[in-house]
């Protein structure tokens, strides 16, 4: 099985999951998915404050060259809790599939954990310790607010659904 066929087992699988949750459980993992997105927004903005914007289009993208297993079944969920258009990864290529020539196809709310949660050293740089230490505490509630939506989840789905979507050969059927 090549990568897009596993993106798209996989993706359909978590849809199918999502829309099977009962009432009760789909309004508590779509609460806990908007939260995600919150925080997300949160995270960027507090790394766009301090010019980072100008530095990651001046570097090319370099910490974002390997980033074909960051997207986890929670990222999936977020998408479909918030209703946005699921896209569609460029696996034929080095680079990030998640990339195109204007950068990443998702915008900051929807990129996952790994993607929204690293600052290379320049743009750290820039930051007064108080910053860092805000950037590092909301990074450690995001881990838990993903914590929650995987718990949720993963009550209804399985393990199996719990772990990242590529690169993992762990078993998709039900």
């Amino acid at each position: 099985m090549n990568d897009y066929e596993r993106w798209e087992r996989a993706t359909a699988a978590v849809a199918a999951d999502y829309a099977a949750l009962p009432p009760m459980l789909l309004a508590q993992v779509d609460e806990a998915a908007q939260a995600i997105r919150m925080a997300r927004r949160e995270l960027h903005r507090l790394a766009e404050d301090r010019e980072s914007t100008v530095i990651c289009a001046s570097c090319g993208g370099e910490c974002c060259m390997r980033g074909k297993y960051h997207v986890t079944v929670a990222d999936i969920l977020v998408f479909l809790a918030e209703g946005e258009s699921l896209f569609v990864p460029r696996f034929d290529r080095d680079a990030c599939p998640y990339l195109d020539s204007h950068g990443c196809i998702m915008e900051p709310s929807l990129r996952p954990f790994t993607c929204i949660t690293f600052n290379c050293e320049r743009v750290e740089g820039l930051w007064e310790s108080e910053r860092v230490e805000e950037f590092y505490r909301r990074e450690r509630e995001l881990r838990k607010l993903y914590e929650n939506l995987e718990r949720l989840f993963g009550e209804r789905a399985g393990a199996d659904r719990r772990i990242a979507i590529l690169g993992y050969d762990h078993v998709l059927e039900r």
